[in-house]
C-alpha cells in the first residue's frame, strides 16, 4: 500500500485547559486493488469521461498500523455501487468523489482551492438541507483528484477531506480524559459493545445519552440534536448528560479532523447550545473503542454569533492531505511492479530460479547470472537453443549477430522462428530479437546483421570498407559483453571472434555439431606475457593452461565451402542434438560463474563422481565440477570430458597472433583472410610442421563436423 504522509501531534503532548483546539489531519492509503479496479473501469466503462465517480472508503477497526495511525483505505470495493456489498462490522464507512483527468497537464492545471470548494459543496448542502441527519456518514466526505498513466502504471492522486475554513474558535474547558476516567466501568463496557454492534454507516457519528437512571444509550445524531434543543427550551430533562461521538482514526491528544464537520453540523442545528454551553465529545479510538477520549470544548464568545453561523458556510473549504515530503501536493503510486504485465511476467518466470535457492542451492548468486551481457555469434540452430536456455536462467541481456535470413527449412528446427519470418525473409538476428521480446517483453535484446571476416575468404578492394566496419563493430560488441558464445556456421567464422575474445580476455563458450556428435568447450584465459608451454602432466589444469577451439589444429582455418556438395555445405544433424549441446553450453557457463575460482577453475576430466577424491575438493564449485571440453555422441549416448591444453603456436590465441592483432588491427585481419598460410607462419606452426618428429607432437583429430546450418549457401 502507498499513502501520503501527515504530520500529527503525538499522544504524549500535554494539553491544557483553555488551550485553542487544533485538529489532527487525516491520511489515506490506496491499495493496489483500488488502482487495478480503476484501470479496468477506465478502459471498459469510464473511457474519456471525466465526470465525478462515487467512491466508498473505510477505516479498519482491526489493529492499527506500524505508526499507530489508521488511514482511510481505498481498495477495489471502493467502486461498489451498493453500500450493502461493503457493509462490514469491522470497518467504518466513508463516502467520497473522484475526478480522474485524461492528461497530466489537465491534472496539473486544476486549482486545488476551486476544486475542493466545488466538489466539497455537497457536504455544505447536505448539512443545510438536513439530508445529512439521515446519512451521517456523509459528514466524512472525501475527495480524490487523480491522473492515471495507464502505460507506466503510475497514478498521481491527491486526497482531501473538505471542511469549512472559518470554523468558530474552540477551547478546552477541561483536560481531555480517557473514557475510563469519565465513565463508570459499566458505561465503558456498554459504550464499547454498542459501538461494535452499530451499522458501519452509523459508526462515524452518533450520540451517547446518560439518563436520569444513569443508563447509557446510543442514538443517532438527529435524536441527539433534538434532545439538546428540547433541553435548551426546558421542555424536558430526561437525560442528564449528552455526548456527541465521532470515529477518530487519529491517535494524538488533539481531536481528529472528523470533529470539524460535526462541529459545523451542531453550529447549524443547535447554535444556542453551541455558542453558550460546554459541548462534550467522545473521540472513538481503538479497534474496540477501548482507547477513546472525552473532549469538553467551549466556543469563543462572539458578540453576534448569528453572523458567525451564517458566514461559516460561505468560507472556503480546506482539508488537503500532505504528501511524503510533508508538503501540500499529490502522491505518486508507482504500481508497475504489481500491475505491469511485463514485470509480473518477470517475477513469474524467475520463480523456478528462486525456488532453487530455498533448499537446493541457497548460495546461488542469481544476480551474477541475470546481469550477464551475452553475445551470441550465430542465430541458427544452436543460437536459438542457447538463447532459450539463457532465458531460463533469467539472463536479461542478449545480443544476436548473424548475417543470414530465415528460410522455410529453418522454422522446424530453429526454435525462435516461425512461418511468417520465413515468408518475410527476415534477418535471423532481427527475428531472434523479436522472438525473445515476445517471450519476455522486458529483456534487453538486440539483433545485429554482421558479416564476420574469415581466413580463406578473400577480401577484395570492393569489400574493404565493409570489412573495416564489420571488424570495428565486432570489436565493440565483444568489448561490452561478459561472455561470447561461438555458434557460427563454419570453423573459419569462429577464428576472428576467438582472436578478439583472447585479446580482450572474455569468457568464451564454443559449441559445434556433427551428425550425431557435439563438442562444447570453454576457452582458457590468456596471459600474453607468458609464452611457456603448459605442464602437460597436470591432471586438472587451470583456466590459464586450457586451450581454445583452434589449439588442436595443425593447420590454419580456411574456406570450408569451396568445392563442397550441398550436404557438405550444410550441417546435417539429428534434430535433438542442438538442444543437448546448447543446454550443456549454458550450464557450463553458469557452473563456471558459480565456481569460487571463476574462469580459472580447474578442469574436470572423467565422467564419474567416484573419480573425485578428497584432494580434489577444490574442483567442485557450487553447481559441481567445471570441465573444459564436453564431447558427446548420440550413437552410443556417450559423453567424454576431455582437456585440450593451451598451444603456444595456436593460430587463434597464441601470443604472436594476439600481439600482431593488437599492433596492426585491420591489416592483420586482411592478411589472415587473403594470404595462404599467413597464420601458420605467424604463430610458428609452420616450423613445427617441418619437424621430423611431427607425428609424435600432433594430437589425434576428432572426426567431428563443426558447421551449423547455413541455408543461404544453397
Amino acid at each position: 500500500m502507498l499513502s501520503g504522509h501527515t504530520v500529527f501531534v503525538t499522544s504524549s503532548t500535554k494539553l491544557k485547559m483553555s488551550e485553542f483546539v487544533k485538529f489532527t489531519k487525516l491520511r489515506s492509503t490506496t491499495d493496489c486493488t483500488f488502482w487495478a479496479k480503476f484501470v479496468e473501469l477506465k478502459i471498459d466503462k469510464f473511457k474519456l469521461d471525466e465526470k465525478s465517480i462515487n467512491l466508498w472508503g473505510s477505516y479498519s477497526l482491526q489493529s492499527l498500523n506500524e505508526d499507530n495511525f489508521n488511514p482511510l483505505v481505498l481498495d477495489f470495493t471502493s467502486f461498489n455501487e451498493d453500500l450493502e456489498t461493503i457493509n462490514n462490522k469491522s470497518s467504518v464507512i466513508c463516502f467520497g468523489h473522484m475526478i480522474n483527468t485524461n492528461t497530466f497537464e489537465a491534472f496539473r492545471q486544476i486549482n486545488p482551492e476551486q476544486f475542493i470548494d466545488s466538489m466539497g459543496k455537497d457536504i455544505i448542502n447536505s448539512i443545510q438541507d438536513g439530508t445529512i441527519l439521515q446519512n451521517p456518514w456523509k459528514l466524512s466526505l472525501f475527495l480524490v483528484l487523480a491522473y492515471s498513466d495507464l502505460k507506466k502504471y503510475r497514478f498521481y492522486y491527491w486526497v482531501a477531506h473538505p471542511t469549512p475554513l472559518k470554523l468558530p474558535e474552540m477551547y478546552y474547558e477541561e483536560i481531555p480524559k480517557s473514557i475510563t476516567e469519565e465513565f463508570s466501568e459499566k458505561h465503558v463496557e456498554d459504550l464499547c459493545n454498542n459501538f461494535l454492534h452499530l451499522d458501519c454507516r452509523t459508526k462515524n457519528y452518533f450520540t451517547v445519552l446518560i439518563s436520569k437512571e444513569n443508563k447509557m444509550c446510543i442514538v443517532d445524531l438527529a435524536t441527539g440534536i433534538n434532545v439538546i434543543n428540547i433541553n435548551n427550551e426546558k421542555q424536558s430533562q430526561d437525560y442528564t448528560e449528552i455526548y456527541f461521538a465521532f470515529y477518530d482514526p487519529c491517535t494524538s491528544s488533539n481531536p481528529g479532523w472528523p470533529l470539524r464537520n460535526l462541529l459545523c453540523l451542531l453550529c447549524w442545528y443547535c447554535p444556542t447550545h453551541y455558542f453558550s454551553k460546554i459541548i462534550k465529545f467522545i473521540s472513538i479510538r481503538g479497534n474496540k473503542a477501548q482507547k477513546s477520549l472525552v473532549f469538553k470544548l467551549k466556543t469563543k464568545e462572539y458578540k453576534n454569533y448569528k453572523n458567525i453561523r451564517d458566514n461559516l458556510f460561505l468560507s472556503h473549504l480546506v482539508g488537503w492531505e500532505s504528501n511524503s515530503n510533508d508538503k501540500l501536493g499529490p502522491t505518486i503510486a508507482d504500481l508497475s511492479d504489481t500491475m505491469d504485465p511485463t514485470k509480473l511476467s518477470d517475477k513469474a518466470i524467475n520463480l523456478n530460479l528462486k525456488l532453487m535457492k530455498w533448499r537446493l542451492v541457497p548460495n546461488l548468486d542469481l544476480e551474477k547470472i541475470c546481469n550477464l551481457k551475452c553475445l551470441l555469434l550465430g542465430a541458427g540452430t544452436l543460437g536459438c537453443s542457447v538463447a532459450r536456455v539463457l532465458l531460463g536462467w533469467g539472463v536479461n541481456n542478449i545480443i544476436f549477430v548473424d548475417s543470414s535470413h530465415v528460410s522455410h527449412s529453418n522454422t522446424v528446427r530453429q526454435s525462435l522462428y516461425n512461418h511468417q519470418d520465413a515468408i518475410k525473409h527476415k534477418y535471423k538476428a532481427h527475428a531472434a530479437k523479436d522472438a525473445l521480446l515476445n517471450i519476455r517483453p522486458s529483456i534487453n535484446t538486440e539483433g545485429i546483421v554482421l558479416h564476420i571476416p574469415m581466413p580463406g575468404h578473400v577480401v577484395g578492394q570492393s569489400m574493404l570498407e565493409s570489412t573495416k566496419q564489420s571488424l570495428k563493430k565486432l570489436e565493440e560488441l565483444i568489448e561490452i559483453s561478459d561472455v561470447v558464445f561461438l555458434l557460427l556456421d563454419s570453423r573459419e567464422a569462429r577464428w576472428l571472434p576467438t582472436v578478439l575474445c583472447a585479446a580482450k580476455n572474455k569468457i568464451t563458450i564454443n559449441a559445434a555439431l556433427g551428425f550425431d556428435s557435439y563438442t562444447v568447450q570453454r576457452h582458457g584465459t590468456r596471459n600474453f606475457n607468458n609464452q611457456i608451454s603448459p605442464d602437460l602432466e597436470v591432471k586438472n589444469p587451470r583456466g590459464m593452461d586450457l586451450g581454445c577451439y583452434f589449439c588442436n589444429d595443425v593447420t590454419q582455418p580456411g574456406n570450408s565451402q569451396t568445392d563442397r556438395t550441398l550436404d557438405q555445405q550444410c550441417t546435417v544433424s539429428r534434430p535433438g542434438l542442438s538442444q543437448i549441446a546448447a543446454g550443456l553450453a549454458v550450464e557450463l557457463l553458469v557452473a563456471l560463474l558459480q565456481h569460487p575460482e571463476g574462469v580459472e577453475a580447474e578442469a574436470l576430466v572423467g565422467n564419474s563422481r567416484d573419480n573425485i577424491n578428497s584432494n580434489d575438493a577444490k574442483l567442485v564449485g557450487l553447481l559441481g565440477c567445471v570441465p573444459h571440453t564436453i564431447r558427446g555422441s548420440l550413437w552410443n549416448y556417450d559423453t567424454q570430458l576431455t582437456i585440450t591444453h593451451r598451444f603456444t603456436s595456436c593460430t587463434a590465441c597464441s601470443v604472436p597472433v594476439i600481439i600482431e592483432y593488437k599492433n596492426r588491427g585491420l591489416s592483420f585481419v586482411l592478411d589472415a583472410c587473403n594470404i595462404p598460410n599467413y597464420l601458420e607462419k605467424l604463430s610458428g606452426l609452420e616450423e613445427i610442421l617441418k619437424r621430423p618428429d611431427l607425428d609424435e607432437l600432433c594430437y589425434a583429430l576428432d572426426n567431428i563436423s563443426d558447421e551449423d546450418e547455413d541455408d543461404q549457401k544453397m
